[in-house]
């Protein structure tokens, strides 16, 4: 009789010489509730980590930040003293349907970016459809709304949604996908009983709350781009891996662009108990 012996090694891989250069990240999601003529706004400015960077995200100071209507006329964003890389605007109009330039000066650079401010539509009602969970078999229940989609225009959606005041998304949040969609396939027609986040079950007691935003039909790509990647699994299946391009774009130095969307639309909000 004859014995095989399988001998294994290791071999440590040092990783060096990876290229880095750090860019500014935007989050600008300029939103008004359809009812209200003006609201606070709040834009986030930081900059990427290197890619084993444990640290949180170096917030970008210093920079100048305004928005421009159609007319040219400005809105200042000052830095918060409290909150480095926070800058905020008070009681901003957004008229619907004008176009709003995003402008950020920082780092030597100019950075800018385009927004029509997209019309509002209507939640009808939030409610509640019973489901039983499979581990416990105990009754949960879904958040799930109506909506009549306007049928003389394409409409883009999407929703967030908090359950006892903690966002579904967020960035240490375990759900990393934008719930978006398009009318494509209901234009004008009422939508009676969808749930935005139908992973997520809640319970009798809970206070849930949704958003639906209005935005343009460039940010629904933007974000159906976005949700493919993060969602990819590496599986044959799995979409391409690619960097998703945002519309912040950087007038100085092209090749150097910023990460991020500038987002301008009207949302409607409606929140109940579970029952």
């Amino acid at each position: 009789m004859s014995t095989l012996a399988l001998v294994g090694c290791e071999r440590v891989v040092n990783v060096s010489g990876l290229e880095y250069q750090p860019r500014l990240v935007v989050e600008a999601r300029l939103e008004r509730e359809r009812s209200a003529t003006a609201a606070d706004q709040v834009i986030q400015l930081s900059i990427t980590q290197n890619v084993f960077a444990t640290a949180s995200p170096t917030p970008a100071r210093g920079a100048r930040v305004r928005v421009l209507d159609d007319a040219n006329r400005p809105t200042l964003f000052v830095e918060s003293l409290r909150d480095p890389g926070t800058y905020r605007a008070a009681a901003m109009a957004l008229p619907v349907g004008r176009a709003l330039t995003l402008e950020i000066e920082w780092d030597g650079d100019l950075y800018r970016a385009t927004e029509v401010m997209q019309p509002g539509v209507a939640m009808d009602s939030l409610f509640f459809r019973a489901e039983f969970d499979e581990v416990d078999t105990g009754r949960n229940w879904r958040a799930t709304i109506a909506v009549q989609d306007p049928g003389s225009q394409r409409n883009f959606y999407l929703w967030d949604q908090w359950i006892d005041g903690r966002r579904l998304v967020s960035p240490d949040s375990e759900e990393f996908s934008r719930v978006v969609q398009s009318d494509e396939r209901f234009n004008g027609s009422r939508i009676r009983q969808f749930q935005p986040y139908s992973d997520w079950l809640v319970r009798s007691g809970q206070l849930v709350r949704v958003r639906q935003l209005s935005i343009s039909e460039q940010a629904f790509r933007f974000y159906t781009a976005l949700s493919a990647q993060v969602g990819n699994n590496g599986s044959p299946f799995g979409v391409p891996v690619s960097s998703v391009r945002g519309n912040v774009a950087n007038t100085t130095n092209p090749s150097k662009r910023a990460v991020g969307y500038f987002i301008a639309g009207e949302y409607t909000e409606l929140e109940r108990r579970v029952p």
